[in-house]
């Protein structure tokens, strides 16, 4: 059966429950949650056509509403979006399906991962935001390829994505992913005949976290536990927890690398791969205690291998000559 659409003025807020920090560190923003679906907080389930995702609305726009002769459609098949036709380059040459109107914030993502089934043809993701070009909606292209009979899931980078005018490439603006209004999926290769194309979902996607992205903004305070019942993890976490505003004052972020629950990066979730690499890079078993401390430099200040007393961290940080910079410049 077909999607039924919205009304076409009102924008569809994907409202889940607001977890969005846990892709900004240190930073609370009131958008959209992680899914329940995925497995940790690197991805974000936008919609899929199980029933338990949004509707977004989709609905045909081809080449014939600039008279061209191309066919589309899509239907909802087996809890995938089935999405077929012929394109004809007498014309206009595309076809494609679009969503309702959107509000989505997208700024803590890098892009979108699509699943897809396919033809081993050329397909187009799109995406709108507000911006405007003599008044006029500039679109965002990016091109992905598929391979004939496969399931593919296909990463799609926002910094691949490339203003467009009615097909013409412009200079800007560029992508304003805190502003997502609209997707939609197109063909668009320039070659004439059937196309056939199976989505089954649509993700965003996190880059993996990394200290090195918070390297001249943060100093990162890594503490190390086989257990969330840890003596000395709760000794340290209580001590930093009494003096939150001064480890707030020096740009700090707390990061748990713990064997038997979930670790964190701020508020962010981090998944195996993540700690893994953390530990290695590190030093650190995963059965020790361990504390090191990484400058905005991106150097390892201190490593001990028992609890910290924080005024000691502190003062450390204080004779740092970024740090007394930073205390003059205030």
């Amino acid at each position: 059966m077909l999607l039924s659409n919205r009304a076409a003025d009102r924008p569809l807020r994907l409202d889940w429950r607001p977890l969005a920090a846990a892709l900004c560190i240190g930073i609370l923003s009131p958008f959209v949650a992680i899914s329940d679906e995925t497995s940790d907080s690197t991805t974000m389930l936008i919609t899929d056509f199980t029933g338990t995702s949004p509707n977004l609305g989709w609905r045909v726009v081809n080449d014939n509403v600039m008279g061209g002769r191309s066919d589309g459609d899509f239907a909802i098949v087996d809890k995938e979006l089935r999405f077929t036709g012929r394109t004809n380059t007498r014309g206009g040459g595309f076809s494609s399906i679009r969503s309702q109107r959107l509000a989505l914030n997208l700024s803590a993502f890098a892009g979108l991962r699509v699943r897809v089934r396919a033809d081993g043809r050329r397909y187009t993701w799109r995406l709108t935001t507000d911006a405007r070009v003599y008044g006029r909606q500039v679109s965002y292209w990016a091109d992905f390829e598929t391979t004939a009979g496969e399931w593919q899931d296909i990463d799609i980078a926002f910094s691949d994505f490339i203003p467009q005018f009615r097909g013409r490439l412009l200079d800007g603006p560029t992508l304003d992913t805190s502003n997502i209004q609209g997707m939609g999926l197109m063909i668009y290769d320039k070659l004439d005949g059937p196309f056939d194309l199976q989505l089954a979902s649509v993700h965003a996607f996190a880059e993996p976290f990394s200290i090195q992205a918070l390297r001249w903004d943060k100093r990162v305070l890594i503490v190390n536990a086989a257990s969330a019942n840890s003596e000395a993890l709760q000794q340290q976490l209580m001590a930093i927890d009494a003096t939150a505003q001064q480890f707030n004052e020096r740009d700090m972020v707390l990061v748990t690398l713990v064997t038997d629950n979930k670790s964190k990066a701020g508020a962010r979730d981090l998944n195996a791969s993540d700690v893994d690499a953390l530990r290695r890079s590190l030093s650190i078993d995963r059965g020790e205690f361990a504390v090191r401390l990484v400058g905005k430099d991106g150097s390892v200040k201190l490593t001990a291998n028992e609890p910290v007393a924080t005024d000691e961290l502190y003062a450390l940080i204080d004779k740092m000559p970024m740090r007394r910079r930073e205390m003059q410049d205030d």
